[in-house]
């Protein structure tokens, strides 16, 4: 840690140990989406994700069209998060010109988040893209639009998949019809789908259930908790665990933030507060502490940090100390959110403002 409560410099390993200051304002890092190093203005576009739209979209949309296909995809997720229509004719663009997959598939979902239902002719084209990870994107895109019209093309997307051996392609259809609350479509697509062998691939038995959970098909919780009892893949079993407690069996749910398994440690965790179990908290609480997973127990902050329990802030600071960006970045902005204001990535500065609070309060 360097002394400045000001400014914190962060070590990137860019060549010759370059180190770049984050700094605290969105100004500062709306211009450091301009750096040379592409890590740089990776980072940057992540912290903004949490930034008054208002203040950073304009540099955002002109990183829209960045030479790194790295920080395009990053920037384009932060759009949708902000979800705001301005975004639209830029991505609107950006799908039309994008010649990276992985971009174009951000884009994609983007453009939903911010357009809604007049977007839509948009995004139809790319449900017939050469590259699966595209049309997957676009189904998912066209679930979030609650356009109807696009019904058949959705069905003809699920029924008439050539290259999709693991039914990727149909689990993001099947997705959508959850999304869009077509309920009876859902409950024909999951009999299609596991008719067609998609309980041979553990990511279509896990939307299956997560199709099952998300859509209260309550008729089908025994298939969740055979699926649960089998215990094959923990990947399955986390999505279990979160059908079980959209459905209300949230007790059955409790025991497995004992599993052996930390996904599903970690499913079970997110699966009970959006269940609204207040009992995930002093869970959520203890497994900060003593789980032996690194990322359930960042989970469990998140919760605490959700739930606005005053506890998180402590674990929030101890995450800036993080070396994985994921960790640190996440809580940087969780710690922003929270308390509209930064000390950047310094733990002594924000643990000296949380004792003046405190003590404000106190007197």
């Amino acid at each position: 840690m360097l002394a400045t409560a000001m400014l914190f410099w962060l070590c990137l390993a860019a060549p010759g140990g370059e180190r770049v200051d984050f700094g605290k304002s969105t100004a500062r890092r709306v211009r450091l989406l301009r750096h040379q190093n592409p890590r740089v203005r990776r980072h940057a576009a992540l912290l903004l994700a949490h930034a008054e739209p208002d203040r950073a979209i304009a540099g955002l949309l002109v990183a829209l069209r960045d030479p790194h296909p790295g920080v395009r995809r990053v920037v384009a997720t932060v759009l949708a998060e902000y979800g705001d229509k301005r975004a639209v004719p830029f991505l609107a663009r950006q799908v039309r010109v994008e010649k990276s997959p992985s971009v174009l598939a951000a884009a994609l979902l983007a453009l939903a988040r911010c357009g809604k239902e007049y977007v839509a002719r948009h995004v139809l084209p790319f449900l017939e893209h050469p590259v699966r990870g595209v049309r997957v994107a676009a189904a998912a895109a066209l679930g979030n639009l609650g356009d109807a019209g696009q019904r058949d093309a959705l069905w003809d997307a699920l029924r008439y998949a050539p290259d999709d051996p693991q039914f990727e392609m149909r689990s993001a259809v099947l997705d959508a019809f959850v999304r869009l609350s077509w309920k009876k479509d859902v409950a024909r697509a999951i009999d299609e789908l596991l008719e067609a062998g998609a309980a041979r691939h553990w990511r279509s038995r896990a939307m299956v259930l997560a199709a099952i959970g998300s859509s209260g098909l309550n008729g089908r919780v025994d298939y969740v908790r055979a699926e649960l009892a089998r215990r094959e893949d923990p990947r399955v079993v986390a999505a279990a665990a979160e059908a079980l407690a959209r459905l209300g069996h949230r007790n059955e749910v409790l025991g497995l933030l004992e599993h052996e398994a930390a996904i599903v440690r970690r499913s079970a965790l997110v699966a009970l507060q959006e269940a609204g179990d207040s009992r995930v908290i002093d869970k959520a609480a203890a497994m900060v502490l003593a789980d032996a997973d690194r990322h359930v127990r960042f989970e469990a902050t998140l919760v605490l940090h959700r739930a606005k329990d005053p506890r998180a802030n402590g674990f929030l600071i101890d995450a800036l100390r993080s070396r994985n960006p994921l960790f640190w970045i996440t809580a940087l902005g969780a710690l922003e959110q929270r308390h509209r204001r930064s000390f950047g990535r310094d733990p002594d500065a924000w643990s000296a403002y949380l004792r003046r609070r405190q003590q404000k309060r106190q007197s």
